[in-house]
């Protein structure tokens, strides 16, 4: 049992002095069930030496979907973020974690 996150309906929107928001429709094609974490983020996250870029800025959020079940997820940033991702820290094995991962 495994699971397969897949994104999409990706929006984001400014709601305030520097505040945005992203939205993003999480989708678990696989049939594992597992809490895992969502991030919108802005910039790389590490360099090509695996060292910590400094202008790297993420927001998260942690959510729990079974096989075949999906969410609507709403990430509050003190940025605007570029991308949005499931299980950023890679601390859940899932299929095709590719899928997992789009630029806003």
């Amino acid at each position: 049992m495994i699971p397969e996150y897949h994104l999409d309906d990706l929006r984001k929107q400014p709601v305030g002095a520097g505040e945005w928001e992203a939205t993003v429709k999480v989708e678990n094609a696989g049939t594992g069930r597992m809490p895992v974490e969502v991030a919108a983020a802005r910039g790389k996250r590490f360099d090509a030496a695996g060292k910590p870029e400094p202008g790297y800025r993420e927001a998260r959020t942690t959510i729990v979907l079974g096989g075949g079940e999906e969410r609507q997820v709403l990430l509050r940033c003190p940025f605007e973020p570029d991308t949005v991702l499931v299980d950023p820290d890679a601390r859940v094995l899932q299929l095709r974690r590719k899928t997992a991962a789009v630029k806003l």
